[in-house]
Formats: C-alpha cells, structure tokens, sequence
C-alpha cells in the first residue's frame, strides 16, 4: 500500500486582478493517559421554597427553613399526581368527539392548566430537593489514545492591497492540552466554519456569526470585529448583531373567548454584548484595557492591566478587573529571568471570600510557576490557586516531533508524542 505524507503545502494562483494562495497544516498525536481523580461533594440540603402565578409570572416565596426528608416526599406525591392530571386533560383533548367550540375551549385550557400546575409542582420540588452528593472519583485507568487536527487556509491579495482570508479545520480523536487546563480535547469530525478576515491599509475587519472571541471574557462570542492601530495605540472592537434576549420567568395567560389558554417556560437571559480592547506601550511600559457591555451576569464590565520592565531580569504587572456589579479584583504579578535556561513567575490577588471566588475555602490565589528550558528540553512546574499543582515536559525530537508529559494533584497523567505536518 502507498503511503503518503502530508506536508504543509502552499498552492498560489494569480489570476488577473487577485492573487490567491491555500495552505494546508495541522497536527498529530497519539499516546497514554490516565484521567484524574476527583473528591466526594457534600449534599446541600434544599429550602421550603414555594411557587405561585402571581401577575401571570411564576414567583417564588423565599425562606430558610431547610427541607427535611417528610417534605421532600411530600411534594414529589404533589408532582407525580400534577404529570397524571396532565397526561389526562391531554387524553381527554386527543380523545373528544365533541367538536364544539366551548368544548374544545375547555379542553385546552384544562391542559394549559394542568401544564402550569406541574412547572409549579416541578419548580417546589427542585427546590426542596437541592443538590444531591457526590462520591470520590479514583484515578482512571490508562488507555491509549490518538487524535488529529487537520486546517486550512485561504488567503488572497486584491490589487488595490486589500487582503481576504478564511479557513476551516476538522479532526478526530484526541489531543492533549498541556497548559493548566490539563484535558484531553476531543477533535471535531465535521468541518469548522470560520470567520473572514479582511485586510486593508492597517486595519482588520472580520466577519462570522459567533466566531469571533469575546475580548473580555470567554462566555460570549461575536460577530464582527474591526481591529487597527495608531502609532502605538493598539484597539479591537468585537460586537454581536443579535438583539439581547430579557430573561422569561414564565407566563401563564388565561383563555378569553375563542382564544385557549397558553404556558410559556420560563428561559434565562440572552447577552449579545459589546466588548473592546485598546492597548499602548511606550519604552519599559505597557497597558492595556478590555471590557464589555455584558459580561455573564448581564452587567457592564471593564479590567485593566499595567506592565512595566523594572529591571532587565524583572517585569512586574498590576491588574484589576471590575467584574460589574461584583467587587474589584486586584492581581500583582511579577517575572524573574534568572538565566538564559530558567525563569519565575508569582501572582496574588485580592480575592479573598470574593463572590467569585472558587478556590477552596474562599483563600486568596496564590499562583508560581518556574520555567526550565536548555536544548531540545523544556519544562515548567506550576501552582494555581494555592492549592493545585502540575509538571509539563517536553521534549525535541526534531523534525516538528515532540514527545511530552503532563501530570498534576489529582493524579491526571497523560504522555505522547505530537508531530506537526
């Protein structure tokens, strides 16, 4: 059988008043891991809340008093009686011979009815029940894995300078993310859409529906951006064409006339927001800022980030983020180069018992990382959040191979080769 080897490839064209050109890359892998193991998660006991139709709107009733084991069945005999009563007005409306208009009114509003009264019952139930606990989760197995990652791109040049660019990509298997999120990322198999890129004169515009990255937090995506610079001052603007959706606690509206009664879910809010990023530098100093019009909370957000080069060996950046309507968070971060081979990263932030704060017991982030590079060898041993830890190896192997290593406190493993094509 003949094998062939793909190799990263270029095509170019001209034709007349454009020139184009595709390229092909991507990467391979294949290797062993292990998933890590997790710990046991304590019940929260649920709360007596209760729910009503209150203005056409599902409310709820707040209170304290925790749901004991008696309520909590109580109110599941309560569900399990409102799905039987609507599984009989539906019944009874499928199965009617009278077509009257007062009859068939009747029907769906018992079923409308019986429809809101289970999200009722749906909605205490959830409520007394809370969230159930999670046992401890060992360290997998290892296993074998292999995975691909194949791209695309396209590029052309109009004669009057103005560039266009788009790309796709597809993949199967698995491939190892080797910084601090420390998982295994499946491939998609189907073909990527991408955004278009379109150059002119120093700025960028791009163009996709949801393809292009928020710049101040990773929930949201856009749709169009535009990007450009004067002098040293660097901006990016992203926004999404898609109007905000205001959250829906629920409606019930009554039937009236020929009109039957109807239920709408209640449904989460959707932001489409606005967000930017300027940047300027000047000498050993930089600064950027980024924020948006809705963040995930809905609210307006801003971060600001400070560098300066206060030594040759030494960097130090001072940060702070917003957050909306959350209080600030302040980070200072500092970098050491002590040798051509070695160099030292810390972080702290304000944090502490933050409402964001996820880190175990409320404590402040303390984060270190130390960088070893000498020849084909490259390694960094890291903590995040005071707490966890991980070891990323690699090694050259020449050629665009490189075998590598990845392990951390809850004993994730996993070790390959990756090669680029």
């Amino acid at each position: 059988m003949k094998k062939v080897l793909l190799t990263t490839t270029a095509l170019a064209m001209t034709a007349g008043v454009a020139s184009a050109e595709i390229t092909f890359s991507g990467v391979g892998e294949a290797g062993f891991y292990r998933t890590g193991k997790t710990g046991a998660v304590a019940a929260a006991p649920g709360k007596q809340h209760t729910y009503a139709i209150s203005s056409t709107k599902l409310t709820k009733t707040t209170v304290t008093t925790a749901a004991t084991t008696t309520t909590i069945a109580a109110k599941l005999v309560i569900l399990n009686a409102e799905k039987g009563d609507l599984a009989a007005a539906e019944r009874a409306l499928a199965e009617t011979t009278d077509g009257s208009v007062t009859n068939m009114e009747d029907l769906v509003t018992a079923v409308a009815t019986a429809e809101k009264d289970l999200a009722i019952a749906q909605a205490v139930y959830d409520a007394h029940l809370g969230t159930a606990a999670a046992a401890a989760v060992k360290a997998g197995d290892m296993q074998a894995y292999s995975g691909y990652d194949f791209n695309v791109a396209a590029s052309a040049a109009a004669d009057n300078g103005m560039t266009f660019a788009f790309g796709f990509d597809m993949g199967a298997g698995h491939i190892a993310d080797q910084d601090d999120d420390r998982a295994m990322d499946a491939q998609a198999g189907t073909i990527a859409a991408d955004e278009v890129t379109i150059g002119y004169n120093g700025y960028t515009i791009k163009i996709g529906d949801d393809l292009i990255d928020d710049l101040y937090d990773d929930v949201h995506n856009g749709d169009v951006s535009l990007a450009g610079s004067f002098g040293d001052l660097t901006f990016n603007v992203v926004t999404d064409l898609d109007k905000d959706v205001a959250a829906n606690a629920g409606t019930f509206t009554a039937a009236s006339g020929t009109t039957p009664a109807t239920w709408t879910a209640a449904s989460a809010a959707e932001w489409n927001p606005t967000s930017y990023a300027v940047g300027y530098s000047m000498g050993d100093m930089s600064f950027a800022m980024s924020g948006t019009d809705h963040d995930q909370f809905g609210n307006a957000a801003a971060k600001y980030e400070l560098t300066y080069k206060v030594l040759p060996a030494l960097s130090a950046t001072l940060s702070s983020d917003n957050l909306g309507t959350y209080k600030d968070v302040g980070k200072l971060s500092a970098t050491y180069t002590l040798s051509d081979a070695m160099s030292i990263t810390a972080s702290v932030k304000d944090d502490k018992d933050h409402a964001l704060n996820t880190n175990t017991g409320g404590k402040q982030s303390q984060d270190m990382s130390i960088a070893y590079s000498a020849g084909a060898l490259s390694a960094t041993v890291a903590s995040d959040e005071s707490s966890n830890w991980w070891v990323n190896a690699k090694y050259d192997l020449g050629g665009g191979a490189t075998a590598f290593t990845t392990f951390d406190h809850t004993e994730f493993l996993v070790a390959g080769v990756n090669f680029a094509f």
